[in-house]
């Protein structure tokens, strides 16, 4: 089988290792040209890709065009004629000429709070952490025309926990990718491959996240609040910040139960011990983990 994987994170690295490590041979990654990935902005980009496909014997075909809508992009795939792809850490839609040139399609993963064909769109692992959500459905698909719309190969149930940060979340995702792909793989090569149309009804979805999406606005925002946002866009994503004298950016936090006299002072923020206290609307948190910009 001639196996094409899309991507330009660290889970693209991941799967491209774990594949290699199960004896199902990669041929192409398809990543952004070095100098287009400059431009844009992509949380987790991996710098080992080019180690690992030469140490894993695979090609690569680095795109000068994000969108995949050039002609050089179009006679690459008209020429190498894939079996099965798969997209992880891949932000734009895949052209439908494209797609439909895959023998078998290309399959990507994709998790929210909200089972499909709710919860489609952008940054949604993020965003279920920032609404409060216990759990994300992360779904194996097969690519569509519509963003997140193809049919479902398989679908997961992944707990969030009070204490995980964006970071954790993408662990769990990424467990299920890696063992996922394989059970895809295997099931294509028994011809046992089943696939589900998702529900035909009215859906919502999530728009990108940025990252002045992850300014906390203290006087207008309850600790819990706070601590949703802090939580959801910390590392490996630009993370939560503040504006005091200087921006400070804040990686890591909890609610504050101690008292302080400065707490007391007519003070919105003060650092003891190397840790920052900071006011918010309905109380006080802190942190060990932050930086001024």
């Amino acid at each position: 089988m001639k196996i094409c994987i899309f991507g330009n994170k660290d889970s693209t690295k991941e799967l491209i290792e774990h594949l290699s490590n199960k004896d199902y041979f990669v041929t192409y990654l398809v990543c952004l040209d070095p100098e287009e990935s400059k431009k844009i902005q992509i949380s987790g980009k991996s710098s080992l890709l080019n180690d690992v496909c030469k140490k894993n014997n695979i090609k690569i075909f680095k795109t000068k065009n994000y969108s995949l809508n050039g002609l050089e992009d179009s006679n690459f795939f008209q020429q190498e004629k894939f079996d099965l792809g798969l997209c992880t850490g891949w932000q734009r839609l895949i052209p439908d000429e494209i797609n439909n040139s895959f023998k078998y399609g290309i399959y990507g993963w994709h998790g929210s709070g909200f089972e499909f064909p709710n919860g489609r769109g952008r940054s949604p692992l993020n965003w279920s952490i920032r609404l409060g959500l216990k759990t994300i459905y992360h779904n194996c698909f097969q690519l569509a025309s519509g963003a997140d719309s193809g049919k479902v190969f398989e679908t997961k149930v992944l707990k969030i926990e009070d204490s995980d940060y964006i970071f954790d979340i993408q662990k769990k995702a990424l467990q299920h990718i890696l063992q996922s792909s394989v059970r895809l793989i295997k099931n294509i090569n028994e011809d046992s491959l089943l696939l589900y149309d998702q529900p035909d009804y009215p859906f919502f979805s999530f728009p990108a996240l940025k990252e002045s999406s992850g300014e906390i606005f203290t006087d207008k925002i309850s600790c819990r609040s706070a601590l949703l946002i802090i939580r959801s866009c910390s590392k490996p994503f630009p993370g939560a910040f503040f504006q005091d004298k200087f921006k400070v950016r804040i990686w890591h936090a909890q609610e504050c139960d101690d008292k302080h006299p400065e707490m007391n002072s007519g003070k919105k923020t003060f650092i003891k011990k190397e840790i920052l206290f900071f006011k918010v609307k309905d109380g006080w948190l802190e942190s060990n983990d932050f930086e001024y910009c």
